[in-house]
């Protein structure tokens, strides 16, 4: 998920790193999730009963919608309100949040889409932890919201791409916001506290 972030803004990669960073990702996963689930003892099928979860358009909608403004909005308040950042990718602050939507929106209406379909890999990241859990609703909605955001921990790391402070306000805006959606998405799909979760 990281990535498909660098592959869209980084554009001065090195020739052939982009390729080589999700490679070395879907090593790490390959050989990191096979191992977890091993040394966990959970290879075995659980007999305990799953929650069911019915896919709604209307909720789905209702995630993209909530990613896409949980990401314009911390990305605008709290990474791109800082001059290091802007300098970094080489743009400028518009007079307001509004205005730099209104930017964005007709200098790249793809980043849009992007982030649409970024929501939508969010919640099947999701689905299988909400699943396999156990306990009430706000301790999956705790794990997924600390599942999204250890995701950017990356970014504690200093890398030769990105200068510390442009990696900071990175590291601060993706966290907060990942840790807000994965709470919110097991608001959306938790359905009423008396029925099965549905989406």
């Amino acid at each position: 998920m990281p990535q498909i972030e660098s592959a869209y803004f980084i554009t001065r990669l090195p020739p052939g790193m982009l390729p080589r960073l999700f490679l070395a990702g879907l090593i790490m996963a390959a050989t990191f999730a096979p191992l977890a689930v091993l040394i966990l003892g959970k290879a075995k099928r659980s007999t305990n009963e799953t929650l069911p979860l019915r896919i709604s358009p209307a909720k789905l909608l209702l995630i993209v919608v909530a990613y896409v403004v949980l990401y314009f909005t911390f990305g605008y308040f709290i990474a791109w309100k800082n001059p290091a950042v802007r300098a970094y990718y080489g743009g400028s602050d518009p007079a307001g949040f509004i205005s730099h939507i209104t930017s964005l929106v007709r200098s790249e209406p793809s980043l849009f889409l992007l982030q649409a379909v970024r929501a939508l890999m969010w919640t099947a990241i999701a689905v299988p932890v909400i699943k396999m859990m156990k306990g009430e609703w706000w301790e999956r909605g705790f794990a997924v919201a600390l599942l999204f955001a250890v995701m950017t921990s990356q970014l504690l790391l200093p890398n030769p791409l990105m200068p510390d402070e442009v990696r900071m306000a990175h590291l601060l805006e993706t966290a907060t916001s990942n840790f807000l959606f994965g709470w919110l998405v097991v608001l959306i799909l938790r359905g009423n506290s008396h029925g099965p979760w549905t989406l």
